[in-house]
């Protein structure tokens, strides 16, 4: 029942941004309870400025020499890695190309991608940037999105998982349960269901949940509860719309896991709605999953 983890390091894509420090932060925690590496990798145009923004704080004398300029940046954060954890091994690489071909190419020997945002908006939401939604949907390993800070353990933060009732959902929930029982945190599956508009606005009475919503959450959950029985479980099925809900049940939570079937040719239609509206909208770490990789 279990999905084989991929073997490869765990990806860190970097830049000059802050948010690749939290960005890194989260791949050095995942890669000591993975036990394998950490790999960092910044992308920057040799030929010219890339339209995806590496370097829009760096003077532009320093823009004549880009390699330099790249290799100078993977140093310091290397350094910084070894601040954070030295028992974690990392190495890194300033690469020349597209940011998003280039970490959907290096990512297929990963255990997993991260990412950071870029910044805060004045709704105080985080942006993901061009690089992560032209990334998502495209790897074949999970690509995780520190949208913000994971919740702490000593606050009871979740994993939580959306679900929903297909096939893919296995692999949702796979990822979901390795990940609580690595870091030691429970797992909340959620089921969302759209509710009635009409009940919505007080025009008829809410309708039960549909009759076997339980009882599936319950059966999808049966295995992985057994293989995992160090996991605290927490399945709710919840009466909106799944972006709404997903987002507000992961606030202030460790991550939130979603699926996507990807491989289509246009970034932009890589996504659901649902993996697209969490991406945009969740506070919290995002895990996006590929659900066609059996």
């Amino acid at each position: 029942m279990s999905i084989p983890r991929r073997p490869g390091p765990v990806l860190v894509g970097v830049n000059d941004e802050p948010s690749s420090d939290l960005a890194l932060r989260w791949a050095i925690s995942d890669a000591r309870t993975l036990g394998v590496p950490v790999r960092v990798v910044n992308v920057f145009s040799g030929t010219a400025r890339t339209s995806e923004p590496m370097y829009r704080d760096i003077p532009d004398a320093d823009l004549e020499e880009p390699e330099h300029v790249a290799e100078q940046l993977i140093a310091r954060i290397i350094e910084r890695a070894r601040e954070i954890d030295p028992e974690v091994s990392v190495e890194g690489e300033s690469i020349d190309g597209r940011p998003s071909h280039v970490l959907v190419q290096e990512a297929s020997f990963a255990t997993e991608l991260v990412l950071g945002s870029r910044q805060l908006t004045a709704l105080r939401s985080a942006v993901l940037g061009s690089v992560g939604v032209a990334v998502a949907g495209r790897t074949e390993c999970p690509m995780i999105a520190v949208r913000g800070p994971a919740g702490l353990r000593e606050e009871d933060a979740s994993v939580v998982v959306g679900v929903d009732t297909t096939d893919g959902a296995q692999n949702v929930l796979a990822v979901g349960f390795d990940h609580a029982s690595r870091h030691e945190v429970s797992l909340r599956p959620v089921l969302c269901w759209h509710p009635d508009l009409l009940a919505t606005m007080k025009w008829r009475p809410s309708p039960p949940a549909p009759e076997r919503a339980d009882e599936w959450l319950s059966e999808a959950l049966a295995g992985w509860r057994e293989q995992y029985p160090d996991v605290t479980v927490h399945p709710e099925v919840i009466r909106d719309h799944p972006v709404a809900g997903l987002v507000l049940a992961s606030s202030a939570q460790y991550l939130l896991v979603v699926g996507t079937t990807g491989h289509q040719a246009l970034p932009g239609a890589l996504l659901g709605s649902v993996s697209q509206g969490v991406l945009h909208h969740a506070t919290c770490p995002v895990a996006i999953v590929p659900t066609h990789v059996s």
